[in-house]
């Protein structure tokens, strides 16, 4: 770009400087020399006035019979006529040619006619003034054009400058202010973004090659500046389809999370997976870990038929995503956890899917968390089934420790019965007759704390809400008042766990209920510095060393479930009055 640009404002501007000094240089000179020439004539013009004026006085000495004035006048006359003043002006031909017909004059007709009475000095005197006065005149004239030349110099100095001085302003605005004014105006308006400004400058100097290079530039920063643009709004769309996916990702996590109890929709997952990554072909298959068909089929909303019309599983097994050979277009995501395959995620695509990206991971995604929600339901199964199982054991137990040994009581009471009655003492049947009705009550008390026992469970909120429950149903069989501390809300507790401190409160409030006689029950949830939970439950009753009748059969049932929670069940004397029930163990989330 710079060969094309060979012109150069200063030396433009140079040229023009020295044009201008070069004009006052010559004119300066000029004038010098003239007035240097001019020095001399106003000398030369004093001693032709004064040949002049000797003549005169020549001829006024002569007629007047003064000899020795007209001698002394003579030599006067003749040293002025012979004065160097003349050499010096003797290149006008004029004032020579005067000059020396001057002085053959003098010499030969005025010098020897000074002689007193002459009658032609007179004429002779009167051409010789003549003479001097042409000399004067042309002196005068010869100055006088010199001056004149001088101010013709100057004026047409002036001139030429005025002239000179106009093009160069002309030139400069043309070249430099109109060029300047346009880049100054382009730099002003690209300083405030606008990349869209334009140069026009022609020339091949310095500003036409900054001109165009400012255009250059300006082109450069406009295809930058709208790549930069383009990849914002790229990158903006971009970030809009992440959160979006995020945003799904983590809906679908919350919801399979929050629903393991409850069926999730996968039909809706489907839908909303299909139209966040603009694909319409979708189908979920679920099948068990050991069965090879799926119990379960889900397709978006836009198929009109199942992808997977035969129903078979045996070749979408596997551990990672893989494509369908039978069927290119169908990419399948198995849905394996733990080793656990549980179904197949099936997506028809015209375009193959690049293993990087978004779409892939998207769908990867889905597949892993309905994969990871499966699991975490199925082990949520497995400790239902074997909390159920240890509480089955339990119950088991109580009616082996309580009912069953009241049934047996009653057994050998209906055995003497049967005894007194062969024998005939009917006197003694009456006792035995008021011990069964007494252990028929007992036993018909403790088989509806057992089916109570049955109907009570752990609510899916925790054991917060079923200890409330259970209070409830205590409040409103007896008129004791129940007050419930709980201050475990922040330790996690196994369901297990939860469902012996659950029966252990209950069989201690149960008994304060029977035996304690007592106004207020108390009953608090804590943890110990040492992660230890404590449950206890006191009452205002009469105390357990004044208790007519222990509740064997409860004792022994919270001694049963305090073995299975590897705790410590300690029953005292409350002070103040009362008792006081107290469980302490170490909950497993504590010693994992």
């Amino acid at each position: 770009m710079k060969k094309r640009f060979l012109g150069s404002v200063m030396f433009y501007i140079t040229i023009s400087l020295t044009s201008i000094i070069a004009i006052a240089i010559m004119t300066m000179f000029a004038s010098y020399w003239i007035t240097e020439q001019a020095d001399i004539d106003a000398y030369a013009i004093n001693i032709s006035g004064s040949l002049r004026m000797q003549t005169y006085q020549m001829g006024f000495y002569a007629n007047a019979g003064l000899v020795d004035d007209v001698n002394q006048t003579t030599l006067l006359f003749e040293e002025k006529l012979n004065s160097p003043i003349f050499n010096k002006i003797r290149q006008s031909p004029e004032v020579i040619s005067v000059l020396h017909e001057l002085t053959v004059f003098w010499h030969q007709e005025v010098k020897p006619s000074l002689i007193p009475g002459n009658p032609e000095l007179t004429q002779h005197l009167a051409t010789q003034v003549s003479l001097a006065n042409q000399i004067v005149t042309l002196l005068q004239q010869h100055a006088e054009q010199r001056i004149v030349l001088l101010r013709t110099i100057q004026l047409v100095a002036v001139f030429i400058t005025l002239i000179l001085g106009m093009l160069i302003l002309y030139f400069m605005k043309l070249w430099v202010q109109i060029p300047m004014t346009q880049l100054t105006n382009a730099a002003h308006a690209i300083g405030k973004g606008d990349f869209t400004q334009r140069v026009h400058v022609k020339g091949n100097d310095e500003l036409a090659l900054l001109a165009a290079t400012l255009n250059h530039t300006c082109d450069a920063i406009a295809t930058m500046y709208g790549q930069l643009e383009k990849r914002v709004k790229e990158q903006t769309l971009e970030l809009k389809r992440n959160n979006k996916a995020l945003l799904f990702l983590f809906t679908t996590v919350r919801t399979m999370l929050e629903k393991q109890e409850h069926k999730i929709d996968y039909q809706k997952l489907l839908d909303e997976l299909s139209e966040l990554i603009s694909i319409d072909n979708i189908e979920l298959c679920l099948m068990t870990a050991q069965g090879d068909n799926p119990y379960l089929q889900v397709q978006n909303h836009q198929l009109t038929s199942h992808l997977c019309a035969t129903k078979n599983c045996n070749k979408c097994h596997g551990d990672a995503v893989f494509m369908n050979i039978a069927q290119p277009k169908d990419t399948l995501y198995p849905l394996v956890y733990n080793d656990i395959n549980y179904g197949v995620l099936v997506v028809t695509n015209d375009l193959t899917m690049n293993q990087h990206s978004w779409q892939n991971q998207l769908i990867q995604s889905v597949a892993d968390q309905v994969a990871l929600s499966l699991n975490l339901a199925d082990q949520h199964n497995k400790e239902r089934r074997i909390a159920l199982m240890q509480e089955r054991n339990v119950i088991a137990r109580e009616l082996h420790d309580s009912l069953a040994q009241a049934l047996s009581y009653l057994k050998i009471q209906v055995t003497r019965i049967d005894f007194s009655q062969k024998r005939q003492q009917y006197d003694q049947q009456q006792p035995i007759i008021d011990e069964l009705r007494l252990g028929l009550d007992a036993a018909y008390r403790q088989l509806r704390e057992i089916l109570t026992t049955f109907r009570l469970k752990v609510l899916d909120e925790g054991l917060h809400p079923a200890l409330n429950k259970t209070l409830e149903l205590l409040t409103e069989q007896s008129e004791m008042q129940f007050n419930l501390d709980f201050a475990i809300q922040q330790v996690p507790l196994s369901p297990i766990e939860e469902i012996h401190l659950l029966q252990i409160a209950r069989e201690a409030c149960q008994n304060t209920v029977h035996h304690s006689k007592g106004s207020h029950v108390w009953i608090s949830v804590n943890q110990l510095e040492d992660n230890k939970v404590v449950l206890t439950v006191a009452d205002d009753g009469i105390g357990i060393n004044k208790t007519a009748k222990l509740n064997h059969y409860g004792m022994a049932i919270m001694q049963e479930r305090t073995k299975q929670l590897n705790g410590e069940l300690n029953v005292r004397t409350r002070l103040g009055g009362g008792t006081e029930v107290e469980l302490t163990f170490t909950p497993q989330s504590a010693t994992s």
